[in-house]
């Protein structure tokens, strides 16, 4: 859960452009609070003439900054729990394990070059996709613990198993689209929906897709198309599976969701909770493939398909 959080807050940090509202790391204008006392403004100012304090945005950056160390304490100590405890030990969560320390580390360079570099987008993006992962792992170690006693295991699933991993990359692929979108500010490129300033398919600089901002609205709402027409048809074929019906309700529900929130981004200018609504769905979306690949292979993990996911 607080994973989750700090990546709302982050996107939160983002959406109203407070990630150089502290322009040192990991203090803020030398400070371990944002500044907010006279005496500390007038600090700040002499030691960053050139960066203004914005009481309201450097503590909206802090805030995350106070979460995301919290949360890295945690996967610490839970990443640590699960490489030496002799009672859980294997190699599983020898994987688990590691993966949350090097992720962990990797998050914490990011979050770093994110204000050291001026919030390259290539950073932001690296910052957002980590995060994500770091979640993705910590839920795949929660289902692991709980799935076993799942009431909806029933019968080997076997056979979908290829086309829920298409799905994964597929929402991987799309949430990594929307964060080259958000770090581009790109967000508004089209103001109009279902064309882009009045051009149902304007002209895109293939050439320049790391800078022509239409070119990269485009990709985002292309892929939402795709990502949309595949798991609108794969909840249709789990909908016949009595183990997969609810989490396939529930893709469906979501992903109707989604699509009026990418309108409403559009046509309302992308205000704040709008933008906030359609990340916050984008990660359900792949925990929900998360999940059903992992309950996949704990259905199968007595035949050929079982493996080290189970």
């Amino acid at each position: 859960m607080l994973a989750f959080i700090v990546i709302m807050l982050g996107a939160y940090t983002r959406l109203t452009n407070a990630g150089l509202s502290c322009p040192d790391w990991p203090h803020c204008y030398g400070f371990l609070t944002a500044p907010h006392t006279p005496s500390q403004l007038a600090g700040a100012a002499q030691s960053y003439p050139a960066s203004p304090v914005d009481i309201k945005k450097a503590w909206t950056e802090m805030t995350h900054r106070y979460f995301a160390g919290t949360e890295a304490i945690l996967i610490l100590v839970l990443a640590l729990t699960t490489l030496f405890d002799r009672k859980i030990r294997g190699v599983k969560s020898a994987l688990i394990g590691i993966a949350l320390i090097a992720l962990l580390f990797i998050q914490i360079m990011l979050g770093m070059l994110t204000v050291t570099e001026k919030l390259k987008p290539i950073i932001v993006l690296s910052h957002l996709l980590t995060g994500i992962s770091l979640l993705s792992v910590l839920w795949w170690a929660y289902l692991d613990l709980h799935l076993h006693h799942d009431f909806f295991l029933k019968k080997s699933s076997a056979y979908i198993i290829p086309w829920l991993w298409l799905a994964f990359i597929i929402v991987a692929g799309q949430i990594t689209l929307g964060g080259w979108v958000s770090t581009h500010y790109a967000g508004l490129a089209c103001i109009d929906f279902p064309y882009c300033n009045g051009q149902i398919l304007p002209a895109m600089q293939w050439n320049n897709i790391n800078n022509d901002l239409i070119t990269i609205h485009m990709m985002h709402r292309i892929g939402a198309l795709i990502t949309a027409t595949y798991l609108i048809s794969l909840a249709g074929f789990l909908l016949r599976n009595s183990s997969f019906r609810y989490i396939a309700l529930l893709m469906i529900a979501l992903i109707g969701l989604q699509l009026m929130l990418g309108i409403l981004n559009i046509v309302w200018l992308r205000p704040i909770w709008v933008a906030m609504i359609h990340q916050m769905v984008a990660v359900l979306l792949l925990l929900i493939m998360i999940t059903s690949l992992v309950k996949a292979y704990f259905e199968s993990r007595d035949n050929r398909y079982g493996s080290w996911l189970a």
